[in-house]
């Protein structure tokens, strides 16, 4: 019996009371669950001493409310991909050839004149996989005598041995079929498919999943005869080995200077990354560069304005009677009414109930405006104050949980962290198991 209780406890905590995600917002490294801890041993030396009542209402609500916090944390965090998280930065790598060379920008939010960072891209030749054509032979004659053959591939300093067998009625077809499966099944790096032509005929062609040559390398991959004591010649007859286009690296310029690259994707200066798609005309050079991202930063407000609205909403909804859901939402209507008041020229206005609104068209403009810096100020302060009060209610969600004082603090003694005060919170879901 005491099992079965011990069993629900467990799975009305898990159902109840365990996160839904976990964000990047939330507390991984040390030294960020040392902050925490300094953060709740601080309250604890100023707290007076409590008194917590049996109420599951109470204690859902407060656990409720530290959920909604972390998630409107989790949220702003989420918004952008820059170094600064709570900021409202955002920029993107543009090309003037979006034909031939595609960039994005992966660097730190860039500071200063956004020229500076740009460079010019010569392409002038893409790198390219190798390729092995084998023989076009006839699609329903047959070739090799029906027995076991094997043949090994080499690539990237591995070998791997391909056995099969053909049997008396094989064609060359059922025999080029049954080696595409073999080798795209093994999943090594090379990709087989077969080739037609106007003839009746078919070839077997293996192509490199990978492009470029690193230094030192001849080939992307190799093709040989097996010397594992089973038939050979098959790598003959097929033609397997005969490289009908190599592997080379891609070839271009960057300000005139020469550069290869074994990829038609990569970074440059840890801050683009670029992908090349075709080969510049001779003497046009194409010029990569940063701009600010107007969308980006447009879907960025809308959506730190949707969260709070949602959390603004959400405090309003809990309705117990010893829940302080109005403290807790005017709180936070009073940080918007701190950083929010006075920009409605840009499209971002407080509602009478709290909640913000937008204005799609206004905001628009005010972004692209050359005074955008300056008059979206406020709105990534209240992004930052917001992530503030998303922390202190995690910390302490209990302080908008109506508890009576017991005894006050000896103003004149010393201060002291409490050990037994930072478990309130924690072991409040599990006493009525005891």
């Amino acid at each position: 019996m005491a099992g079965i209780s011990l069993n629900g406890a467990y799975n009305h905590f898990i159902q109840d009371y365990v996160s839904k995600d976990v964000s990047q917002a939330d507390a991984h490294r040390k030294d960020e669950l040392r902050d925490v801890y300094k953060s709740i041993a601080k309250i604890n030396k100023k707290s007076p001493l409590y008194l917590l009542t049996d109420d599951d209402a109470s204690r859902n609500d407060a656990i409720d409310i530290k959920e909604r916090a972390r998630q409107l944390q989790g949220n702003i965090v989420r918004l952008s991909n820059q170094e600064d998280k709570s900021s409202l930065d955002h920029s993107s790598a543009y090309t003037t050839d979006q034909d031939t060379v595609t960039a994005s920008y992966i660097g730190k939010a860039p500071d200063g004149n956004l020229e500076n960072l740009g460079f010019d891209i010569n392409v002038l030749s893409l790198a390219s996989e190798q390729v092995n054509t084998g023989r076009y032979l006839p699609k329903d004659s047959t070739g090799l005598p029906p027995d076991n053959y094997a043949f090994d591939l080499k690539i990237n300093n591995q070998e791997f041995e391909f056995q099969f067998s053909i049997y008396q009625n094989d064609r060359n077809i059922d025999v080029q079929e049954k080696l595409e499966k073999l080798i795209n099944k093994a999943g090594i790096g090379v990709e087989a498919s077969i080739k037609e032509d106007n003839q009746n005929r078919s070839a077997l062609v293996l192509t490199s999943s990978h492009t470029g040559l690193k230094a030192g390398e001849g080939s992307q991959f190799e093709v040989y005869e097996s010397a594992s004591g089973l038939r050979t010649g098959s790598v003959d007859y097929l033609g397997l080995d005969k490289i009908s286009s190599p592997a080379s690296n891609a070839h271009f310029t960057l300000n005139g200077e020469d550069r290869t690259s074994i990829s038609n994707k990569f970074t440059v200066g840890g801050k683009f990354e670029l992908q090349l798609k075709g080969v510049t005309e001779p003497g046009q050079d194409i010029h990569v560069g940063v701009k600010k991202d107007n969308e980006a930063l447009m879907n960025h407000i809308d959506s730190l304005v949707s969260n709070y609205n949602a959390f603004v909403t959400g405090a309003s909804d809990i309705e117990t009677q010893k829940f302080k859901g109005d403290k807790l939402k005017s709180e936070i209507i009073g940080i918007a009414k701190q950083y929010m008041t006075g920009i409605e020229d840009i499209g971002i206005k407080l509602e009478g109930d709290g909640t913000l609104s937008i204005d799609e068209e206004m905001l628009k403009q005010a972004i692209s405006g050359p005074e955008s810096e300056a008059s979206l100020k406020p709105v990534k302060n209240f992004a930052d104050a917001l992530i503030a009060k998303t922390k202190d209610i995690s910390v302490d969600p209990m302080k908008y949980v109506d508890r009576p004082v017991v005894n006050y603090k000896n103003p004149d003694s010393k201060d002291y962290t409490s050990p037994y005060i930072t478990s309130e919170y924690s072991g409040m879901m599990f006493n009525n198991y005891c």
